[in-house]
């Protein structure tokens, strides 16, 4: 069974994130992700021996090396890219809910089976995280597998989505597309919509 690992890049409250990118990355095999993580860190240049690997904080020769990495085994990418038409979004779990059920709907008719959905943790307290499990199961419609929100420093092969989502928003603003090319091959859906569009999927689900 597959699992799937899910992170966003740009944020719905600031106006100056033009889009917010939601990433899936899916795997029979995760542990391959902390196989590519250690190579990575071995190769590179690390002031702390468990620190993670992000996109806005790794190097080029570090981000370049992972993303090739990725290219050469067999994960799946899913996309959402959301413009926000200039709108300053409140983060709330039933809007990140929204756009998360939104990406997953598109990767559950490519694996009708999962074993576990990991986030990357998104929101810290516990009524939010209940809130935004219920909402993205009601928008689904859907029996879900199991749902785990992640400290990345504790898990960190959900970096692998931080990653993905990272160089999506940098081809996005158009400030570096080299590393999104690397791993497009990989991509089995990329999703494009607006935020108007968005919210008239969650009122006609």
């Amino acid at each position: 069974m597959a699992y799937l690992f899910l992170d966003e890049s740009g944020t719905l409250p600031d106006p100056k994130d033009k889009v917010v990118i939601v990433a899936a990355v899916g795997t029979y095999s995760p542990e391959e992700i902390t196989r590519i993580i250690k190579r990575v860190r071995k190769k590179g240049k690390f002031k702390r021996p468990t620190g993670e690997i992000k996109f806005y904080t790794a190097g080029e020769k570090t981000k370049e090396l992972f993303f090739r990495l990725i290219a050469k085994e067999k994960f799946d990418i899913f996309i959402l890219i959301v413009d926000k038409m200039g709108r300053k979004i409140p983060d709330t779990p039933k809007h990140f809910a929204l756009l998360s059920g939104l990406l997953l709907k598109e990767v559950l008719y490519f694996y009708p089976k999962i074993q576990e959905i990991i986030f990357d943790r998104h929101f810290h307290y516990e009524e939010d995280i209940k809130e935004f499990n219920q909402s993205l199961k009601s928008f689904l419609k859907q029996e879900l597998p199991k749902i785990k929100h992640v400290d990345s420093q504790k898990d960190k092969k959900v970096n692998i989505a931080d990653m993905v989502a990272g160089a999506v928003l940098a081809k996005e603003a158009e400030k570096d597309k080299q590393f999104y090319k690397i791993f497009r091959k990989k991509i089995v859906s990329e999703l494009r919509l607006n935020w108007p569009e968005a919210k008239r999927r969650l009122f006609e689900r």
